[in-house]
């Protein structure tokens, strides 16, 4: 597969066998001035793949803002095949603000594919789209769980299609979860405009977390190298897994919460996840596992309240078995999967 037509972004053309900064204009600020993002092209001399890699469309999730700036500065274009587009933060005033959402409280995750004349979030991902996505052959898109929470490394793709399937098996985390997502998410708009585009979840918001930072790095470089974009041998994980049922335990009353699990852990049916207690430190309530599974998330927050999301297992049917063999025992009696980083 070779790059569709020329290179240009914001109007700027990128030869073969070169690497521009460019800042793409996406919005406004009321004073009028523009509101640019950074993105970073980076084309072979050879022809090759188009692949997008984006971060912080959730301006305070920060992991993949770290992920893409340090393929940034570890790949030699030089020695690509094809073009890398890489935008470190696409929601620059959630990101300078400190929050998830854009200024007017919208998701910008919700406006995908975009509408030109829409509200501001549309506008931007019609912009996005047309510039970024449209073009590119396969993309990646990073995020981390929502403030509140925090998420094991995992890849999150529509694996009914076999390109999306090929490099979210590519990518190499342990557990790869089989969903469509939001319909007009980023990752969702753009395969059902032909691009297979996977999402990539791992730790929590506000932090740069070096072992969810590492696993992402890893991964951008195993697809690439599937892709025959760079000559960097295919690293594969001891274990993975594709999982497709997945679901939120939550608190039944209100208190303080004691939780004894964390993401990466596998629970057995029936077995206490944590205990709600009152303020005098005595049980209300337990947090037991519907079934069998993967710790996918879990909160950070020990104060809950009835009906708050406690931990996200994905079910282990058929998988169980292979998982088991991975499993590693701490000497607090946790049981873990390993993760290749």
């Amino acid at each position: 597969m070779s790059a569709r037509g020329d290179v240009v972004i914001a109007g700027k053309s990128i030869r073969p066998g070169e690497t521009q900064e460019i800042l793409l204009k996406i919005s406004e600020f009321y004073t009028a001035n523009p509101v640019n993002i950074p993105v970073t092209v980076m084309r072979g001399a050879e022809d090759g793949p188009r692949v997008f890699l984006t971060a912080a469309i959730h301006g305070d999730e920060l992991n993949g803002v770290e992920i893409v700036r340090s393929v940034i500065q570890g790949l030699d274009h030089t020695k690509i095949k094809g073009t890398l587009l890489c935008l470190p933060v696409i929601n620059r005033m959630g990101f300078l603000n400190h929050s998830r959402y854009l200024p007017d409280r919208t998701d910008l995750n919700r406006h995908f594919p975009g509408d030109p004349s829409g509200n501001a979030a549309a506008r931007i991902a019609d912009i996005l789209f047309r510039q970024i996505v449209g073009p590119s052959d396969f993309g990646i898109d990073f995020h981390t769980a929502a403030v509140g929470r925090t998420n094991l490394p995992h890849i999150r793709g529509n694996m009914d299609q076999p390109e999306v399937r090929r490099i979210a098996k590519a990518f190499g985390t342990e557990a790869i979860v089989d969903m469509q997502g939001h319909p007009r998410s980023l990752r969702a708009a753009a395969v059902a405009a032909k691009v297979p585009t996977i999402l990539y979840e791992g730790g929590e918001t506000f932090k740069f977390q070096r072992r969810e930072i590492t696993k992402g790095i890893n991964g951008v470089y195993n697809v690439l190298s599937a892709l025959g974009m760079i000559p960097t041998p295919l690293k594969e994980p001891r274990l993975q897994v594709i999982v497709r049922k997945t679901e939120w335990v939550r608190a039944e009353r209100g208190g303080i919460l004691d939780l004894y699990t964390a993401p990466g852990e596998v629970v057995y049916e029936k077995e206490v996840l944590a205990v709600i207690e009152n303020p005098f430190g005595r049980e209300v309530s337990s947090v037991v596992a519907p079934f069998t599974g993967l710790l996918l998330g879990t909160t950070t927050r020990p104060m809950v309240n009835p009906g708050d999301a406690i931990c996200h297992i994905v079910k282990l049917d058929k998988t169980l078995p292979t998982v088991e063999k991975h499993i590693i025992t701490s000497s607090a009696g946790r049981r873990r999967i390993p993760l290749d980083l």
